[in-house]
């Protein structure tokens, strides 16, 4: 027991502080934010320009403070030691310092990189972007104020890959070398046009049939043709990628693929009578298993997602990006719903709204508390599972890339556009 404790002192005491995230104004963070701070000087021109900057909690209460989350010491040198040698000693990521440089980022989890391949995979993200824009069938799918799936993706590409959906993979997948980081880019832009389009549709055959034409070339149910156009093409290749980097190294593609189509056809929202209840839904509705998926591909791994020993650590994780997710997207979901562009708000910040009667501003410190109650939940089962020994080192470097997932979906919802829109925007990006 008292080993115990005194990994817990350096589990806890090892990271820098991050409560004072919750104690600093909006223009303080963005007045704060310094290079040198975030990233180390020898790594400045790796760093992927940063040009927004969303505070989705400026009146966050001071009683709300988190702790540091993070895998136990030991367990974090030897995944170092273990990434090196598996990357030939060329890390594929740098670390970044979001506290330090004062972003508004709020979480205890600690340990925030980005991929150093971000240009190729936005280049990627791109490319099958052009592909949607220019495909026929695709300029008929109409979505919210008249404009097509075609017109959308083509809004993507100029907002540039790094400022969109293409960002997510740079942090939450940033383990990943630059094959792997471009092939699961392009599966992120896949969710942007099935998931977030078809959401703003509502129902629509058109888009049912697109969806269902390249679901079954995702699943590999359609053969090669000689009609085969540079989409479906694109399509094919996507799928031939996945699989051939499982040749290689783990079998993360497989899932990759599998949790991608399963996605797409996640049930409509129910009533929901708690947040529990809404958990349990938005588990599925957020893609869970799919981020999980892209975690365990960026590193090679081949441990089983339904791994029993991980199960609750897993759920915890996943209900912690869910919570962070959804306060992030609220302002957005809200304008949304409220100016006809989607049929429903699906987002906690609404349900715990709509059940206990209270204001937006107090319904998103309850759901940020939820959020840091999960956290808690969170370094409870990895010390839990670290004293017991119950975990082999492939089985944390799993855990640490579905961690390194949670806090690189946080970091990304704050710095693009998506949910601060075009008024976050930096005078100068960093």
């Amino acid at each position: 027991m008292a080993a115990a404790t005194i990994e817990e002192q350096d589990f806890y005491g090892s990271v820098g502080d991050t409560n004072h995230m919750a104690q600093t104004s909006t223009k303080a963070q963005m007045s704060d934010l310094v290079i040198h701070r975030l990233i180390d000087y020898d790594e400045m021109d790796l760093l992927c320009p940063i040009s927004y900057l969303y505070n989705c909690l400026p009146s966050l209460m001071q009683w709300l403070k988190p702790q540091p989350v993070s895998v136990p010491n030991s367990i974090a040198v030897a995944l170092r030691k273990r990434r090196l040698e598996t990357s030939q000693w060329n890390p594929n990521s740098i670390r970044l310092r979001p506290f330090e440089a004062g972003l508004p980022i709020h979480t205890g989890l600690t340990q925030f990189r980005q991929s150093k391949h971000w240009k190729t995979s936005a280049r990627a993200g791109d490319n099958l972007l052009r592909l949607f824009a220019r495909d026929p069938q695709c300029t008929e799918v109409m979505v919210a104020k008249g404009q097509s799936i075609a017109g959308q993706a083509s809004k993507q590409i100029a907002a540039s890959a790094i400022n969109t959906y293409g960002r997510f993979i740079i942090h939450m997948g940033a383990e990943a070398d630059s094959t792997r980081a471009q092939l699961l880019t392009q599966s992120m832009v896949l969710v942007f046009i099935f998931d977030d389009m078809w959401e703003l549709i509502s129902t629509s055959e058109k888009m049912n049939q697109l969806r269902d034409r390249f679901v079954a070339q995702l699943a590999g149910n359609l053969p090669v043709t000689a009609t085969e156009d540079p989409l479906e093409a694109a399509m094919r290749d996507l799928r031939e990628g996945f699989l051939r980097c499982d040749e290689e190294r783990g079998n993360g593609g497989r899932d990759v693929l599998r949790y991608l189509t399963e996605f797409y056809e996640h049930p409509t929202p129910p009533t929901f009578t708690s947040v529990r209840d809404y958990l349990d839904y938005r588990f599925e509705d957020a893609g869970i298993v799919y981020v999980y998926s892209c975690a365990k591909f960026s590193i090679g791994s081949s441990v089983d997602l339904d791994n029993p020993k991980l199960r609750t650590l897993l759920r915890h994780i996943g209900d912690q990006i869910c919570f962070a997710n959804d306060i992030a997207s609220y302002a957005k979901e809200k304008r949304s719903y409220e100016n006809g562009e989607a049929a429903d708000i699906i987002n906690v910040v609404h349900v715990i709204a709509q059940n206990e009667g209270s204001g937006d501003e107090q319904a998103k410190c309850i759901a940020y508390a939820g959020q840091l109650w999960m956290e808690n939940q969170i370094s409870v089962e990895i010390n839990r599972l670290y004293v017991g020994g119950l975990l082999d080192l492939e089985e944390w470097a799993l855990v640490d890339a579905c961690l390194l997932a949670a806090s690189g979906n946080l970091l990304t919802s704050v710095i693009i556009p998506r949910y601060g829109g075009e008024k976050i925007k930096q005078t100068e990006a960093t």
